[in-house]
């Protein structure tokens, strides 16, 4: 083949085409001219015709660094899926599932194992919905034993620490816990694999890319959670990408957890009969409680008596009690006293919170800080006041409860990342105490016993605009009422407006309730599952002019809350249609005029 296009990590979706000076084999690393410099790539195909524009001259490749492919057939395919599904292109995709120094470094790698014959089997699945998490773990570790090689993934690092850490020494002696991080581990766990040293991974969602062969089984645990996506663009799902590589390797694919998610929901064959015990759920009137005032803040915290008769039981009987308030900071916003308006992030135009203790206002949506100003940045009024009191003025009431024996933890300062840090926490709490945080407190019951969880705000979980809103707070909530130490009699609590009305029935009747309602309402809307959302954010206003008309020329109708924000909504029923209409703003020619950055919501 005298011809080949070459993948190279960046923005655009079409491959460069270049001439090698020996027969390119798919999948491997490449040196090649880039401009006036060079720059690693991997091989996408091999082809005996040249590019049909043959207004300039190809360039050579200039080196194979290595013996053989770098990529085995089936973790390319993944790589190309992966560019396609998410609307990123392969480029992109090619810096998620390789290592930074595989291009960087053009060092050689040591020789790979020849890929393994594609398997025989054919693909099968299983759905274990289980809100006992010990009990699940023990029937999946049942599972794994019956493959020859296996992927597990898991929402959070320390949930697959913990899976991990129980394994089988048969199974452990064969595999290898997924690093959380990049660096010189992440390299040597890849190449272990690639070598075929490694037959069985453990990890975060991270370890969907470890490049075993074909076959085997694949697990993806807590399926539903939004931590399977990557926070930061591209917003890759790891589940997404585990039933991709499962039905085209013909694996064994295991989608669990306590709920599922809602394309899984659709299913007939999932069903659950987990349901909270009736005492351990109350929900409360949240306007019938008394409002809890905070200096420099207009608003108050609304808090109600079983608030605190529920957190003194629990800590007479040595428990912890979490006190959950998804608002960051001393208070959610601040505002001008003269002229209303609040102080809005520079970056991203969103509500900064308050931070007290730092002194600082914080971005509820990018986490960009700036120091709090002396003036309103709208009017230059010298009156500005916090509003919407947040989780540090909620942290100081619960230092009023707390003593030396049963002390008042603020989980930002807290939050243990480690094991060390974890069986301090768990030393600190020996005798109860209350921990205060947002959503992501819920990682305590994994250390210490958890007796009653408070949603002090449970409104505020379902108020986001996101459509998938509702189903976040649920997931939460649910979540709260059964992780961890601690779970069989622990008691919940859900200060509401509304308490026990709406999306908070499926909480004391069971997710098959909650997921009823919620897909009559987003089939109703044409919303995921039965549909897929984009994200769209442009590099210029003057972009997303153009990009909004090719969509509508196209007969995609954008949706566009913002004239003068860089962002757009657009709903299509298939991803082929919006792939062709987009592409010509992916070229490489574009390069000077910036690329959109797409996130794209299947479920």
């Amino acid at each position: 083949m005298p011809f080949c296009d070459v993948l190279l990590p960046g923005p655009w979706w079409n491959s460069l085409t270049y001439e090698p000076p020996v027969p390119a084999e798919p999948g491997a690393r490449v040196i090649v001219p880039v401009g006036r410099g060079v720059r690693i790539g991997v091989v996408e195909s091999a082809r005996e015709t040249p590019p049909d524009d043959r207004s300039f001259s190809l360039r050579s490749i200039r080196e194979f660094p290595d013996e053989g492919a770098l990529l085995p057939p089936d973790m390319l395919d993944l790589l190309l899926w992966g560019g396609r599904t998410f609307l990123c292109g392969a480029g992109v995709m090619l810096t998620v599932v390789l290592p930074p120094q595989f291009l960087a470094d053009r060092a050689p790698l040591p020789p790979f194992s020849q890929p393994v014959a594609p398997s025989q089997r054919e693909y099968e699945e299983t759905f274990l919905y289980d809100c006992d998490d010990e009990a699940r773990w023990g029937q999946l570790r049942g599972i794994l034993e019956r493959r020859s090689s296996f992927i597990a993934l898991f929402p959070e690092q320390a949930l697959a620490k913990a899976f991990w850490k129980d394994l089988p020494a048969s199974l452990k002696e064969k595999s290898i816990l997924w690093p959380s991080t990049g660096g010189k581990k992440l390299r040597d766990a890849w190449l272990s694999v690639r070598q075929g040293t490694v037959a069985g991974v453990v990890g975060g969602p991270g370890a969907v890319f470890a490049p075993l062969p074909e076959g085997g089984t694949i697990v993806v645990d807590e399926e539903s959670s939004r931590a399977h996506s990557a926070y930061k663009w591209p917003h890759v799902h790891s589940r997404t990408i585990a039933g991709r590589r499962a039905r085209v390797g013909g694996a064994h694919l295991v989608l669990s957890g306590r709920l599922p998610s809602s394309r899984i929901a659709l299913r007939d064959d999932v069903v659950s009969r987990d349901r909270p015990a009736r005492n351990d759920i109350r929900f409360v009137d949240i306007r019938k409680g008394f409002a809890s005032e905070s200096l420099g803040i207009s608003g108050s915290l609304s808090l109600s008596k079983a608030l605190f008769d529920e957190t003194r039981a629990c800590m007479d009987a040595k428990r912890v009690s979490l006190w959950i308030l998804d608002r960051k900071g001393y208070a959610g916003e601040v505002a001008c006293e003269e002229c209303g308006s609040a102080v809005l992030c520079s970056q991203c135009g969103s509500v900064m919170a308050w931070e007290e203790k730092k002194n600082r206002l914080r971005c509820s949506a990018c986490g960009a800080v700036r120091p709090f100003p002396e003036v309103c940045p709208a009017c230059r009024g010298p009156l500005l006041t916090g509003k919407r009191p947040g989780l540090e003025a909620l942290y100081a009431i619960a230092q009023t409860l707390a003593s030396d024996a049963c002390p008042a933890v603020f989980w930002e300062d807290e939050r243990p990342t480690g094991e060390k840090k974890r069986r301090e926490l768990a030393g600190k709490m020996s005798s109860g105490g209350i921990v205060v945080g947002t959503r992501g407190t819920l990682a305590a019951c994994d250390s210490v016993d958890v007796g009653f969880v408070a949603w002090v705000d449970a409104d505020a979980e379902a108020r986001n605009v996101a459509f998938q809103a509702k189903f976040t707070a649920f997931s939460m909530i649910w979540e709260s009422l059964w992780r961890g130490r601690g779970a069989k009699d622990r008691v919940l609590l859900l200060q509401s407006r509304r308490p026990g009305s709406g999306w908070q029935r499926g909480v004391a009747l069971g997710w098959p309730h909650f997921w009823r309602d919620e897909l009559e309402e987003r089939r109703e809307f044409g919303l995921p599952p039965f549909s897929f959302l984009l994200g769209i954010r442009c590099p210029s206003l003057e972009a997303k002019r153009g990009i909004m008309a090719r969509l509508e020329q196209t007969a995609i109708a954008p949706m566009d809350p913002d004239e003068t924000a860089l962002s757009f909504w657009a709903t299509v029923p298939s991803m082929d249609r919006i792939r062709r209409a987009l592409a010509p703003f992916f070229s490489i020619g574009n390069s000077g005029r910036g690329f959109p950055e797409i996130t794209v919501w299947i479920d």
